[in-house]
């Protein structure tokens, strides 16, 4: 092999004679630089995009949904206790849920109304941890979030809210896009508006219900769909205001972090246990759509990119073969000083993996530096665009290593060819006409 690799070497290196060969070579060494570090830089953009999406919607979603069939459950508290029992459960709250109308004295919209147990709820969703603005102001720390959650029901009176205006009236959290569209801040009044009222009127059509509540915090959790139309109040509230009675809409369920992914098991295991009047539903169903999606995208995106890598391999077989071409004369000497068809095989084989080799591990580099520094200086996104405000960059080592494999298992087809034509020349041949 020592013969091999040293033979091989002295091709790579330039001879004035030989500048064209070298600078193809030189060619495919950052063309597989190039596709080796885009493919890194734009895969571990994607896998940053995909956990920060599915981080929000754990904290915006329980990890899973307890719910009833034909109703509401009748009796939420007891089977809170049988479902937090379980081995995988870490914990449990009751929710309620409905479709409502929000009127403010600046704009109209409608939203999801959704009850919350005050204390349960801090541990099991991150409505708490994405308060952005409270009733003094912006809260500078978790307790004062957690504080704020606590005693929704009968919130602190806000800064900005008008002065003389002192009734004491229930709470209500909404999302910064849904408080923007109402034009109201921590102080104000909101009235809810239920469609579909406990009472009917003369011609059975169902009497909207109205409620006052205050809005005592605003939150921001990045994602459209629930800053612009979620609003929250405690679970008590919605049961009078809705006509519940002490029933709940269903339960929201939160795993063990380490049975996040086994949650469909762990759904399994909770209809096992309330029984055939009960199912679940989990954030893996719930988002399967979603996250399809972005793993296709991902694929799709893996493959075009990859063919920076395919092309450059193609600058690997020109080279190859421009210098089989072209050592013709030196090919037909070592065969007839007793090199073997394996052996001038392996020489060409060599020449192509050191080209691909070196251009895959500054490939690598340069996919690592880059992604170091997009991690560091934060690269600003447009928020009115994107719901983040950089870009999100996770390097899955996993991901490196198969990029990285990839890029030289290419590399290794493309030497196939040209050293199988070096391998079948004739020593005869190469002499002839010199």
């Amino acid at each position: 092999m020592d013969f091999e690799l040293l033979i091989a070497l002295s091709h790579l290196r330039s001879r004035r004679q030989d500048a064209g060969v070298s600078l193809i070579a030189v060619l495919s060494v950052f063309g597989v630089t190039l596709g080796v570090g885009v493919l890194i830089v734009v895969l571990s953009v994607m896998e940053g995009f995909e956990i920060d999406l599915r981080k929000k919607i754990l904290g915006n979603q329980a990890h899973m949904l307890v719910l009833a069939y034909g109703g509401p459950l009748e009796d939420p508290s007891s089977i809170a206790d049988k479902v937090t029992a379980l081995e995988d459960v870490q914990a449990v709250t009751p929710f309620s849920y409905a479709e409502v109308m929000l009127r403010s004295t600046y704009g109209v919209s409608g939203a999801i109304l959704k009850g919350i147990d005050p204390e349960r709820a801090l541990a099991v969703n991150d409505v708490a941890h994405d308060i952005s603005v409270g009733p003094r102001g912006e809260p500078t720390s978790d307790d004062d979030r957690a504080a704020i959650v606590r005693t929704l029901h009968t919130p602190v009176p806000a800064l900005a809210q008008d002065i003389g205006d002192d009734e004491v009236i229930p709470g209500i959290i909404l999302g910064s896009g849904l408080a923007e569209v109402l034009r109201v801040y921590p102080g104000d009044k909101v009235h809810v508006i239920n469609p579909i009222g406990a009472q009917t009127g003369p011609m059975g059509v169902p009497i909207p219900t109205t409620r006052s509540f205050r809005v005592t915090a605003l939150v921001h959790s990045g994602m459209y769909e629930y800053d612009t139309k979620w609003s929250y109040i405690t679970l008590g509230d919605a049961q009078e205001f809705m006509s519940l009675g002490t029933s709940a809409t269903g339960l929201e369920v939160r795993v063990h972090e380490g049975r996040i992914w086994d949650v469909m098991e762990s759904s399994g295991l909770v209809e096992m246990t309330l029984g055939p009047k009960y199912y679940t539903r989990n954030w893996l169903t719930m988002n399967e759509a979603l996250f399809q999606a972005l793993a296709l995208e991902k694929w799709v995106m893996g493959i075009i990119l990859a063919q920076i890598v395919s092309v450059a391999a193609l600058g690997i077989v020109t080279n190859l073969i421009v210098m089989v071409v072209t050592r013709g004369r030196e090919i037909s000497i070592l065969r007839a000083m007793g090199a073997t068809s394996s052996m001038l095989r392996r020489i060409f084989v060599i020449e192509g993996l050191t080209v691909g080799l070196v251009g895959t591990s500054l490939g690598v580099a340069l996919g690592l530096a880059s992604c170091a520094v997009l991690s560091r200086y934060k690269y600003p996104l447009d928020t009115n665009v994107y719901y983040i405000d950089s870009l999100p960059v996770v390097v899955v080592p996993s991901t490196v290593a198969f990029v990285a494999v990839g890029a030289v298992v290419v590399c290794f087809l493309a030497t196939l060819y040209p050293s199988s034509r070096a391998a079948a020349l004739h020593p005869v041949d190469g002499l002839r006409y010199e």
